[in-house]
């Protein structure tokens, strides 16, 4: 989602200019780029835990529930880059809004991977 609302901002002409050259659309690519690298290197963090066999389920929750969250969170961003357009079945990035939905929900609500962390940190032993 990224990588199409970068290219449609940049291509897409407005007040004189590409969108991507206004500072409220380059501030949202930033904070979406910055998130996207943010999540990338903690689930890199995982997999390496998860390789060596020290990937806790809480750790594991946390991974899933962010990312499933941040997914959205892009996709809802890139739609609302898009303008109108965004909203169109034509156009990727609004099959990917819709896909993005459901990901809180596959193996295992968000509000179920939370309530893990929880119990991971006020009780630690059980």
């Amino acid at each position: 989602v990224f990588e199409q609302t970068k290219a449609y901002t940049m291509e897409r002409q407005a007040f004189g200019g590409s969108l991507a050259n206004l500072q409220t659309v380059s501030h949202k690519l930033a904070e979406m780029k910055t998130d996207i690298c943010v999540a990338r290197a903690f689930v890199d963090q995982c997999i390496a835990q998860h390789a060596d066999h020290k990937l806790d389920s809480a750790t594991a929750s946390m991974a899933k529930y962010w990312c499933t969250d941040l997914q959205s969170s892009v996709a809802d961003r890139g739609v609302q880059l898009h303008g109108g357009w965004g909203y169109m079945w034509e156009y990727d990035v609004c099959k990917h809004f819709v896909d993005a939905r459901v990901q809180s929900i596959y193996g295992g609500a968000n509000e179920i991977m939370k309530e893990l962390i929880g119990r991971s940190i006020t009780n630690p032993t059980k």
